[in-house]
C-alpha cells in the first residue's frame, strides 16, 4: 500500500502485467472503503486488515468485477456495491453481487457521492469523496489518462450518452480524478484545478460531437 493522498492509499498486486488495474483505499472513521478492480491484492490484505480493514467494497463498473474480489470481500466481511445495471452483467458471469444499487445519484455516506456515469458501460457509477476541503473523483475506466490526454472507449452507438456524461462531469467540482483503467499512463490520477477541468471537459465534448 503506498499512500499518494492523505488517507488515500494506492494498492498494486505483488505480480503485475501490462493489464493490471489500480485498486484505491480510502481510510476514513466511519469504516474504509476499497475501490476494487480485478486485480488479485490479496498479498496487501495484511495491510488493509492492520490499517482497519475495509467497510465497502465498491465497484465502478462489470470490467471490475472478478472472483477474486467476491473471495476476498467474503474474507474481510465487507459487502460489494455496484449499480444493479452492472451487477446484472456480472451475473450473467458467475459473479454474484451482494448489493445491487439503483441507477440514480444518491449520496452514500456524507463525505460520499455517487454519480451515474453511463457511456463506457451501461451503468457505470462514479464516486465523489470528500476529504476535508480537498474533492477525489473515482472515475473507474470511464475516462482514462494516457500520458496528458484523457482517452475513452465507447462504441459508436453510446456516444452520445458517453457526451451527456462528460456534460454532468464538467459541471463537478473535484480537486483531483483518479482512474483505474491499467491503460492509465504514468499515473492513474491527475490534479484537477478549475482551469485544468474546463479544458479537459471541453476537449472531451469536441471529440464526442
Amino acid at each position: 500500500m503506498k499512500e499518494i493522498y492523505p488517507s488515500l492509499f494506492l494498492i498494486l498486486p505483488a505480480r503485475q502485467d501490462s493489464k493490471t488495474q489500480l485498486t484505491y483505499l480510502i481510510k476514513r472513521p466511519a469504516g474504509n472503503i476499497l475501490f476494487a478492480t480485478k486485480a488479485d491484492i490479496t498479498d496487501a490484505e495484511p495491510d488493509i486488515v492492520a490499517s482497519g480493514g475495509v467497510s465497502l467494497i465498491l465497484l465502478g463498473d462489470r470490467h471490475q468485477g472478478a472472483p477474486v474480489t467476491v473471495t476476498m470481500a467474503r474474507r474481510l466481511g465487507a459487502p460489494i456495491l455496484v449499480s444493479s445495471i452492472e451487477a446484472t452483467a456480472l451475473k450473467k458471469r458467475g459473479i454474484e453481487i451482494d448489493t445491487p444499487l439503483p441507477y440514480q445519484p444518491c449520496q452514500l455516506a456524507p463525505d460520499l457521492d455517487i454519480i451515474p456515469t453511463p457511456g463506457h458501460t451501461k451503468g457505470a457509477f462514479s464516486y465523489l469523496w470528500t476529504s476535508g476541503q480537498r474533492r477525489f473523483l473515482f472515475i473507474g475506466d470511464t475516462i482514462v489518462p494516457v500520458d496528458g490526454s484523457w482517452q475513452y472507449w465507447v462504441t459508436a452507438p453510446n456516444r452520445p450518452e458517453m457526451r451527456r456524461t462528460i456534460e454532468k462531469l464538467a459541471a463537478l467540482r473535484f480537486d483531483v480524478i483518479l482512474s483505474n483503467s491499467f491503460a492509465a499512463t504514468p499515473t492513474g490520477w491527475m490534479e484537477a484545478p478549475p482551469h485544468y477541468r474546463k479544458a479537459m471537459f471541453a476537449e472531451l465534448s469536441r471529440s464526442l460531437s
